[in-house]
Parts: structure tokens; sequence; C-alpha cells
């Protein structure tokens, strides 16, 4: 799967642009502040309609306009997408898939498979246990059909024990209905997250052995409450001190990834290089079983990819993602930075962009 045709209007300091990248590598440079991250941005926003950059997305609509809009063909084995969404500086957003209108953006998610390596990745090791929850869960989303349903009404019947909570409790008999439905769906969504784990870490071993073997890599999983007991136990066991909290304390939505490196967290003990050696591994990981899952390929947005990796962990890192036959949209300041870390046969069919002053030209 790669993106065909990019026509961006209206997005940060970019002029309105269409582009044909190439299916495998594409090389975005020029000076900083030049544009080369907004293009990525733009990608990204049409894959998740929110930006890796900001939290205010109404940021990305160019300074002086009203809207902003973002539409790709893709092309799939047999079939093609097109995908547009638009966004204006009151909020509102319109999403339209092969002609018709989305009402929600979770459908992105399995049209526009993005992987996102960028200077700040390294958050993801120290980041809340929230942006671990979502790698997990981006990975089962895409093995496990059934995962948004659970997930959805889990979170209904988590948010309904709150209310109860928040509002002094309920009688033994409404508490009883509540906790099954609620462990009911919280043991589900624990088994996909437990079945995804199981096929994430030789994987992402694997990757590891390639980028950096001797940091001593682990993954383990923290599922929200004891691994020794049932959910529904633990719900009854914490129902007086939920009580006093006002908050269910326990459960899948305190769920959490933990990488050590040694023994030790590896927050701790790694330095910037190698702690993005460890989540590239955890992306390219997540992206090989998507591939194995689906037989498609994520499309991977690197940015400032020298950025603390020296040449040859560049080196490494592009050839696993040549292994991976995906299509990539890297940046750098000069394309000589980063297009000798790819085979001759990758450089054969790279195609190079040169942002400047906001206006994108092929080379």
């Amino acid at each position: 799967m790669a993106i065909e045709t990019l026509m961006l209007q209206g997005v940060r300091n970019l002029s309105p642009l269409t582009i044909t990248p190439s299916s495998s590598i594409n090389i975005i440079h020029g000076e900083n502040g030049s544009g080369k991250t907004s293009l990525l941005e733009a990608i990204y926003y049409l894959a998740y309609c929110k930006s890796f950059r900001t939290h205010k997305q109404k940021n990305l609509i160019q300074h002086g306009l009203e809207t902003m809009t973002a539409f790709t063909r893709l092309a799939f084995d047999k079939a093609n997408y097109q995908l547009g969404v638009e966004r204006n500086i009151k909020g509102e957003r319109r999403i339209k898939l092969n002609g018709e209108w989305l009402q929600s953006a979770a459908e992105l998610a399995s049209i526009l498979p993005v992987q996102l390596l960028d200077p700040t990745m390294f958050r993801l090791l120290e980041g809340s246990p929230q942006l671990r929850r979502e790698y997990i869960d981006w990975g089962v989303f895409h093995v496990e059909p059934n995962f948004i349903h659970v997930w959805r009404d889990f979170k209904k019947s988590h948010k309904a024990r709150n209310a109860i909570l928040r509002g002094g409790g309920c009688s033994d008999e409404e508490r009883i209905i509540w906790h099954q439905a609620l462990a009911k769906h919280a043991n589900t969504i624990n088994e996909y997250r437990l079945n995804y784990m199981t096929r994430l870490v030789p994987v992402f071993n694997s990757y590891m052995e390639r980028l950096n073997p001797e940091l001593g890599i682990t993954l383990s999983f923290y599922q929200g409450w004891s691994k020794d007991k049932d959910y529904l136990e633990t719900l009854d066991e914490s129902w007086q001190s939920d009580l006093k909290m006002g908050f269910t304390q326990l459960g899948p939505q305190r769920a959490d990834l933990r990488v050590k490196a040694n023994g030790m967290p590896a927050i701790e003990v790694l330095s910037r290089g190698q702690q993005k050696m460890a989540v590239c591994a955890l992306k390219l990981a997540q992206a090989d079983i998507y591939k194995q899952t689906t037989g498609l390929a994520c499309i991977f947005l690197v940015d400032d990819l020298s950025a603390e990796l020296d040449i040859n962990h560049r080196k490494a890192l592009c050839s696993l993602l040549e292994d991976l036959k995906c299509q990539v949209f890297v940046t750098a300041v000069e394309a000589e930075q980063i297009a000798d870390a790819w085979s001759y046969e990758a450089q054969s069919s790279m195609q190079k962009f040169h942002v400047e002053h906001g206006a994108i030209t092929l080379e």
C-alpha cells in the first residue's frame, strides 16, 4: 500500500501542492523551517485526524486562511482509495472516503496505516503509560477486528461504574450487574493484548538484534491489575477503596508496556540514541506484524533521520525499512545526509523533493 498522489492546500507554511511520490523511498530536504516536517504532519493528519506536533489542531491551518485540505489517492494490490480531510478554523472537520462522508476518524487507521519516527519518539519510553497502551492497542486493532467494539463497550461500562462511585455507590444487586459486564469486556481486552504481546516480543527481539543487540532490551506487559486474580474478583475487592477515591483504580485502562535494558528501566540507563533504537524496533516490529496479518505495508514517516543516530545505525534502520518494502517519507536538511544510507537498489527508485519557503519541487 502506498500514497500515489498527495494534494495539500492551506497547511501551515506550505504552498498548495500536488506530488506523486515514489512507492519506496522519498527524501524531503531543505533548510530548517522550510516546511519539510509540515509535509509529514499532513500525511499523519490524513491517517489520524490529529497532529504529532501540537494539540492545537487549528495551528495546522495556514495563517490568514479559514480551511486546510489534505487529499490522497492510495494504491492497494487490488483496489484504490481516495481519502480527503478538511478542517476549518472553527474546529469543524469533514472526512470523505471514496466519495462518501465518514462520521468517525476511527476508520482511517485501517485505511492509512502510518508509523512515525521523529526526534521525540523516545517519549514512548519515558512518557505516560497511556502512550504505550496506545502503541499496543494500535497493533491489536489491526490484528483483531472485534477489538474496537469491545473497547467501546468497556469504556461505557467503565464510565458508568465511575459515575456510580462518584455518586456514593449503589445496591449490591446493581453492583454485581455492572461488575460482571465490566469484567467481561476487560477480560476480552486483556486476552487480545496478551495474544498480541506473544506475537510482538519475538519480532521485536529480532529487530533489536539487528539494530543494537548489546542493549539487552526486554519487554513485559502489565495488564492493569494482578495477573494472579480474575478481574471480577479485583473489582469486588477494590469496591470500598474505589468508593473513597471516586474512580476505578485497576483495570485495562491502567495497562502498561514495560521496557527494560539489562533488568533496569530503559529510560534510566539508555542514551537518547539508544532509546530511539529501541523505539525504532518497536515500530518496525509493529509494522512487520501488520504486514504478516494484512499482507499490506505501513507507510513510515521519518523526521530528521540523522538526529542522534550515527551512520551505522542509520544504515541499519534503512536496511530494515527496505526489507519491509514499505513507502517511506524521510526528511533531512541535505539530501546527501541520508541518501547514502540506502542500498543501491533503493536509491535507483528513490525520489527527492526539495522544500524552499514552503514550495516543494521534484528534483
